[in-house]
């Protein structure tokens, strides 16, 4: 999973905000066919976004939140995608999308580049997973160690254990070791070795 940072102009849709005074987030943006929904939340004064034919609702004192209908390139080809957050600023709108993988990340900078649409990446984070097993693994190794596999003598051997996991052989044993390698290798890790 990647965290991807990035910055595009402003579209015609947020240019003519005062953004010394006020700020817009988007939330979340759904594609309906011919335009994109956004859920934005905007902080500062009533009459800046009324005067943008937007109708929100307020929630406090100086925040609105609501649907906006838009047709404009970046949200278009940004509702494939998951979004964390979108803020605008002076200088431009500021993005953050969660992508799976650099193909995801590739196609997402294709999809700019060909709607000619200038994109600045600032940050990206690679997150790699906390979890030692496997949520498969996790659950095969309980199965296995509930039923014996690991006793001295073994309880269950592992062609039974298979049938009941309805599993080949094959697959159990690679999933086995590659479950004890994992266990094994952080095991070492923690003690610095």
């Amino acid at each position: 999973m990647l965290y991807v940072n990035f910055k595009v102009d402003h579209e015609n849709w947020t240019k003519n905000i005062d953004w010394t005074k006020n700020s817009l987030s988007i939330l979340d943006i759904k594609d309906v066919n011919d335009y994109v929904r956004v859920l934005v939340e905007f902080k500062g004064d009533e009459n800046e976004f009324k005067k943008m034919g937007w109708n929100l609702s307020k929630v406090s004192r100086y925040k609105y939140l609501g649907t906006i209908d838009i047709d404009d390139k970046v949200e278009k080809i940004l509702s494939k995608y998951i979004i964390m957050n979108g803020s605008g600023s002076e200088s431009g709108f500021y993005w953050t999308v969660v992508l799976t993988d650099y193909f995801e990340l590739k196609r997402m900078l294709k999809e700019f580049v060909d709607s000619k649409i200038n994109i600045k990446i600032l940050k990206i984070v690679k997150l790699k997973s906390q979890d030692i097993l496997t949520a498969r693994q996790e659950q095969i190794l309980k199965i296995a160690l509930e039923a014996g596999y690991f006793d001295y003598p073994k309880k269950v051997k592992i062609n039974e254990l298979a049938e009941k996991l309805n599993i080949s052989i094959s697959n159990l044993s690679e999933i086995l070791r590659r479950a004890e390698k994992n266990v094994i290798t952080a095991f070492f890790r923690e003690r610095g070795l």
